[in-house]
């Protein structure tokens, strides 16, 4: 069974609401999520039973690659900043007691240097995070090595990024820069929302 899911994604407001017109399709349905910041546990858990988008990503059946073998083909839609080399890992952490700020950008060091095998190579490959609109970090890897996220504590979604503000080539997010933390100052202005397709 395949499923595509398409995943919008804005800067400012978020929930995770699935389309109640999706849920008695056929076989192969195509299920519409409408993801906006910030992510919650409680949005994620709405997903009806049977819909296994957020499990696929524990249990090895999802997959973030471009192209599979067989007769089951996956079409490749491209947004500005999508170039399968940045990706946004979002995150869950328990509420009670919540982490500080500190200790969710150290799991989220800790979890790409889980990936990478150091934490001076996951210094260097994360570019942006967030623990307030979106509990969740970005990071330069390959499309291969993002596969090896799949299955790790506290990962819920493993997304190719994309810019939010194409202008100024923006993914969004508190900047990290070898280990310097710059804020991301929240503009004015209302972005587009960011839409990112995934193939299950």
């Amino acid at each position: 069974m395949s499923a595509m899911a398409a995943l919008n994604l804005s800067p400012f407001s978020k929930n995770l609401n699935p389309n109640s017109q999706y849920q008695n399709l056929p076989k192969t349905p195509t299920f519409l999520l409408s993801l906006s910041y910030p992510f919650t546990t409680t949005s994620l858990s709405s997903i009806p039973p049977g819909k296994s988008v957020v499990r696929a990503i524990s249990d090895g059946e999802y997959s973030s690659k471009r192209s599979s073998s067989g007769s089951d083909e996956r079409e490749t839609i491209m947004l500005p900043g999508c170039d399968y080399n940045h990706w946004l890992i979002v995150m869950e952490f328990p509420k009670d007691p919540a982490p500080t700020r500190e200790q969710m950008i150290d799991t989220y060091l800790d979890t790409l240097a889980t990936v990478l095998g150091s934490m001076e190579e996951a210094k260097k490959n994360m570019y942006a995070f967030s623990t307030t609109t979106y509990t969740g970090f970005q990071c330069t890897v390959s499309e291969e090595t993002s596969e090896k996220f799949k299955g790790l504590p506290g990962v819920l979604w493993v997304l190719p990024d994309s810019y939010i503000d194409v202008k100024n080539k923006d993914y969004g997010g508190d900047k990290y820069i070898n280990g310097e933390i710059i804020p991301y100052k929240q503009q004015l202005l209302s972005l587009p929302p960011k839409t990112i397709t995934v193939f299950i």
